[in-house]
């Protein structure tokens, strides 16, 4: 069968995909980043554009293995080309949403009649979590425009034979998926597929992932950094698919457990209003059965790890909003106006609520206390028992920290492997203030310092102070 003939994305399409970009924009330059995960993750990807290492990511200058380096290596680029701000940093989830909605509206516009690929599009940048997620510094925006390159291509080759340009593209995502989060990816892409079968109740889903030269690039790409980076860290094989994949999903040592309806509760809640006024029915076409099954494997899949995370769900939610469009197909020829209506409140929400968001993110983000910092023209700041690592990347340093297990950097492979770390000399942590460089402001939690006449900065987080006015 002849693959289908491509057709040009539609207006209504084109302005959806335009409003999503345009909201977007607006999240990354209207707030600031959130620690600690935005400030850790952009501050790996700063210390990584200075030090001009990609093979390992740094955090406070000692190895940050916690996750591969493909999103610090783009957020570098960015940065490099943008300085340290939040912007930057959030440049890679921004594309990465674009290329998601892109991928969609393609196979839509080859495979579904006339009106899907722009409410498969808008019932995906309409779904909260997307729309949130796609300004925010974390692995996960990227890892969907890869989950949803491989289903999209499985769909396209079901309708229209093999092509080995398509299978090249999906094993490429693979590749770039496992250099963003991991053999999390796999589990994707062979977890996604089998359950796609199951769905259609035939092989076809299946067949892509017998083509060998996409296991090649995989294993040249993927495989290669991982032998790089064990020739550094030999403990890294053991970390990356003992600790971090399989403890994660089989106990609960990361404390991640949630209750039997999270996974639904997240469907429905990240997706609202269109979760609950679809009329959702099983699907008709092969494609959009192809899409139900990644989403049933993310529900299984989900359901049985013991770590969840809302994001985690995050490349589920295209693949629910293409099977949505094809609910919405039968009961009229376009979406009801109070849906539309519905659907405009989230951005109408950030906008109006934007105020109170930006105050909440400002008291959770290390940008009050760098504004501190500078206005004091402090040269060289210390850390003691706690970090702030948003506020090194918007001031672009590295500062010393006083730390015994480094549990202030949030770092399990850090703090699981501080001894491996201290026997390479990798520690950069100092045990006590006396070890420490000296500094022009010294940075601790509240009540570890008295009330001074000196004191810079304080918050529910942090009280900088000049070093010898604490008593």
């Amino acid at each position: 069968m002849p693959a289908p003939s491509p057709t040009a994305l539609s207006r209504p399409v084109l302005l959806v995909v335009a409003l999503s970009v345009a909201l977007s924009l607006w999240l990354a330059l209207r707030f600031p980043l959130v620690d600690p995960d935005e400030g850790r993750n952009a501050e790996v990807a700063r210390e990584m554009s200075v030090d001009h290492d990609v093979v390992i990511p740094h955090l406070a200058g000692m190895p940050y293995l916690d996750k591969p380096p493909a999103l610090f290596v783009a957020a570098a680029l960015s940065i490099r080309l943008l300085g340290h701000t939040p912007f930057a940093a959030r440049v890679p989830a921004l594309l990465a949403s674009l290329g998601t909605l892109l991928l969609l509206a393609r196979a839509s516009v080859r495979l579904e009649p006339d009106g899907h690929a722009a409410r498969a599009v808008l019932f995906t940048a309409a779904a909260p979590l997307f729309a949130v997620l796609s300004a925010y510094v974390i692995f996960d925006m990227p890892l969907t425009a890869c989950v949803t390159a491989v289903w999209t291509g499985i769909a396209l080759e079901m309708a229209g034979g093999e092509s080995a340009r398509r299978r090249a593209a999906m094993f490429l995502a693979v590749a770039l998926g496992v250099l963003l989060k991991g053999p999390v990816m796999l589990a994707w892409a062979i977890g996604g597929s089998v359950a796609a079968a199951l769905v259609l109740r035939e092989r076809a889903p299946l067949r892509w992932l017998t083509w060998w030269p996409g296991w090649l690039v995989v294993l040249a790409l993927a495989g290669g950094w991982f032998t790089l980076a064990l020739r550094r860290h030999p403990e890294y094989a053991r970390y990356a698919f003992v600790e971090e994949s399989l403890e994660r999903m089989t106990s609960g040592s990361f404390k991640r457990e949630q209750p039997w309806w999270f996974v639904p509760a997240v469907f429905i809640g990240g997706a609202l209003p269109w979760s609950l006024a679809t009329p959702w029915r099983w699907p008709v076409s092969r494609a959009t059965r192809v899409a139900a099954g990644f989403v049933a494997f993310a529900a299984v899949f989900f359901s049985a790890s013991h770590s969840k995370l809302v994001t985690y769900l995050l490349p589920a939610f295209p693949a629910l909003a293409w099977w949505a469009a094809e609910a919405w197909r039968r009961p009229a020829p376009g979406l009801p106006r109070a849906l539309l209506a519905a659907l405009a409140v989230l951005p109408a929400v950030l906008v109006a609520g934007s105020p109170w968001i930006a105050r909440y993110a400002r008291a959770q983000s290390g940008a009050p206390l760098a504004a501190a910092l500078e206005q004091a023209h402090a040269a060289t700041v210390r850390y003691e028992a706690c970090y702030s690592p948003g506020s090194d990347y918007l001031m672009g340093r590295r500062s010393p920290i006083v730390s015994t297990r480094g549990r202030e950097l949030t770092s399990n492979y850090i703090i699981r492997y501080r001894a491996t770390l201290q026997a390479r000399g990798q520690w950069r942590l100092h045990d006590s203030p006396d070890t420490a460089p000296p500094a022009d402001v010294v940075v601790t939690p509240p009540g570890r310092t008295a009330p001074v006449a000196s004191e810079l900065f304080r918050d529910h987080r942090f009280v900088a102070v000049r070093p010898g006015s604490t008593r």
